[in-house]
């Protein structure tokens, strides 16, 4: 923005007395004296203001953010999703979280609970759970009431006992980002056995170097398909490098009784199932570009700054009009692998038609990485106006409303996301 000003000012100072009455009065600033500095100074007011209010506005949402990922907790719990529906520990969620926390190394106590709890949750097999908290989810859903056992692990996805793909590559990539952060390798050793189970969980079910899933495995579970997808297959290469750089760092977490992945080799099989020289695929056999991750591939120097603004520019150009933030998927996903029950109680449009806040912060941060211009204003001004995080919004950027099931409020993935795109690099 100074820059962008200093030029301004320059193309004014080199104008006449009669040219910037005439600018003046283009945008109906009445002024009557005959100073040529006092002219250039109205004329540039309008961008000091701009300025300020875009700087408040930001000081704002930290601050709302901050506040609201500290408030949700409950018991041993920590980062849960949201304060209504979706009130557990979700492992995606907090690993979301945990990334704008990293990047205004704030809370992290926080973070440091979450990974203290996953590592005593693990499944027998190594899975990190898909949650920690209700045990099931089908009267809340329905009835807005829990109901069963409250703070044990869920392993499987309540609509068609999917299994995660993403839970274990994140709590990798949390606990490395965390000692990264903060220098704790003593926490790190305490948990070691638990990322040594990790990372075998991720030696016994990969295939071809490629996370493979089933139905529901991903963050975008109303779509529904099998095989590899890109957001898990995303994080699962980074995690590949933040396994190592633990192992190198904290001699516990060593490669005994594990496989070391060959990054080189599992970023090759990832170009080559999913780019398609525009954008990376959100599967191998679906020609759909997915935001979120074409953007963390950016952030993790997956994709170089050529390939990500490519991404970048497809995604601009044939995104609705109409919408202020970038969508889920370009173009959306086609009926045949939309979860159809969701269809009967109109909910078929849960991540194909809804902006979510979270993926668009981090595509903001996404687009800063290449030099271009973060398009966060119009989503501050909406959470400066709300006074909250909401899960999802439309296109004017109010809360979804609907009669089956509205926006989550409070939501932390949307908080830390947008700290994440508003504060320093941390990949």
């Amino acid at each position: 923005m100074n820059s962008k000003r200093n030029v301004i000012t320059k193309k004014l100072e080199s104008m006449n007395k009669i040219q910037l009455k005439d600018i003046l009065e283009k945008l109906e600033i009445e002024y009557s004296g005959k100073e040529k500095s006092e002219m250039i100074r109205l004329i540039l007011q309008p961008f000091r203001s701009y300025k300020m209010e875009v700087k408040e506005n930001r000081e704002i949402c930290q601050y709302i953010a901050l506040n609201t990922i500290a408030k949700n907790r409950r018991k041993n719990l920590r980062l849960l999703a949201g304060t209504s529906l979706y009130s557990d520990m979700w492992t995606r969620d907090a690993f979301i979280t945990s990334l704008g926390l990293f990047a205004h190394c704030q809370h992290l106590d926080l973070v440091r609970q979450v990974l203290k709890v996953q590592s005593k949750n693990l499944r027998k097999d190594g899975l990190v759970p898909l949650r920690i908290g209700r045990e099931s989810y089908t009267t809340q859903w329905l009835f807005g009431i829990p109901s069963g056992k409250d703070n044990v692990p869920v392993y499987k996805d309540d609509k068609a006992d999917s299994e995660p793909t993403d839970s274990n590559p994140q709590f990798i990539i949390m606990a490395w980002l965390y000692l990264k952060c903060t220098g704790d390798i003593s926490f790190i050793k305490s948990i070691s056995k638990s990322l040594k189970k990790c990372q075998k969980y991720l030696c016994d079910t990969s295939k071809d170097y490629l996370l493979q899933g089933k139905y529901f495995h991903s963050w975008y579970d109303t779509f529904a398909f099998n095989g590899p997808d890109l957001f898990s297959n995303v994080l699962f290469v980074y995690c590949v490098k933040c396994y190592q750089k633990l192992s190198e760092q904290v001699p516990e977490v060593n490669y005994d009784g594990v496989c070391k992945f060959n990054y080189k080799k599992v970023l090759h099989a990832f170009k080559k199932a999913f780019w398609n020289g525009k954008y990376l695929k959100i599967s191998p056999d679906i020609n759909v570009m997915e935001t979120a991750g074409n953007s963390l591939a950016v952030l993790f120097g997956i994709l170089n700054k050529e390939e990500g603004k490519k991404f970048m520019t497809y995604l601009e150009r044939n995104k609705s009009k109409k919408s202020q933030i970038a969508p889920v998927t370009v173009p959306k996903m086609s009926a045949m692998h939309l979860y159809w029950p969701g269809a009967v109680v109109g909910l078929q449009g849960y991540h194909n038609d809804r902006l979510w806040i979270w993926p668009h912060c981090i595509y903001s941060k996404a687009r800063q990485k290449v030099g271009l211009d973060p398009k966060l204003e119009g989503i501050e001004k909406s959470i400066v106006k709300h006074r909250i995080f909401y899960e999802n919004v439309d296109d004017e950027l109010n809360p979804i409303k609907h009669p089956f099931q509205n926006t989550e409020e409070n939501f932390s993935e949307s908080c830390g996301s947008y700290l994440l795109a508003t504060g320093k690099n941390i990949f």
